[in-house]
């Protein structure tokens, strides 16, 4: 018998045609996949960029804005504080220091919430221990001196407070 080799069957050739194309269209399949999750991951690290820079133009303007709100409140206070200072050293040249509230007066004063009076006792002797503790004008407007420079000051901090989430971006 020869041994002549069989020339391959029209089957044969077109298997072997087809195993080839399925090969290449992988390979085409594989390079597109490739491109596109390389597209992919570019656009998420563009957008991560886009965000995180985003995010660091927010704190600093919110910084900008915190460091304005926060000198103008400091001017604010400074000038509250001369302005008291200012009042404080007059109590006495408008005040004669007579009595203007009682023992039971200062008594409900100073058990009302956010209140006290203050007042150093009566001195010695039977004048004082007769007149018991009393407030004088004197110590009246210091105290409403005091007073109003606390809740100025509350008002102030609160107010900054609603700015820094109500107002727009102070001009850079």
């Amino acid at each position: 018998m020869s041994t002549m080799a069989r020339p391959f069957g029209i089957a044969t050739v077109l298997t072997g045609a087809a195993l080839l194309l399925a090969l290449a269209a992988g390979r085409v399949g594989y390079r597109m996949g490739a491109a596109g999750t390389a597209e992919l991951r570019t656009a998420h690290a563009q957008a991560l960029f886009a965000a995180a820079e985003g995010a660091s133009l927010a704190l600093y303007q919110a910084q900008q804005r915190g460091d304005a709100l926060t000198r103008e409140l400091a001017t604010a206070r400074e000038t509250a504080h001369q302005l008291t200072q200012e009042r404080t050293r007059h109590v006495q040249t408008v005040t004669d220091g007579r009595a203007c509230l009682g023992e039971p007066a200062l008594r409900l004063l100073d058990g009302a919430p956010g209140l006290s009076m203050h007042v150093p006792q009566p001195a010695g002797g039977t004048a004082g221990a007769d007149a018991g503790r009393v407030a004088t004008d004197a110590d009246v407007t210091g105290w409403a001196l005091g007073a109003g420079a606390q809740y100025a000051e509350c008002a102030r901090r609160l107010n900054a407070l609603i700015d820094w989430h109500t107002k727009e971006d102070p001009a850079p």
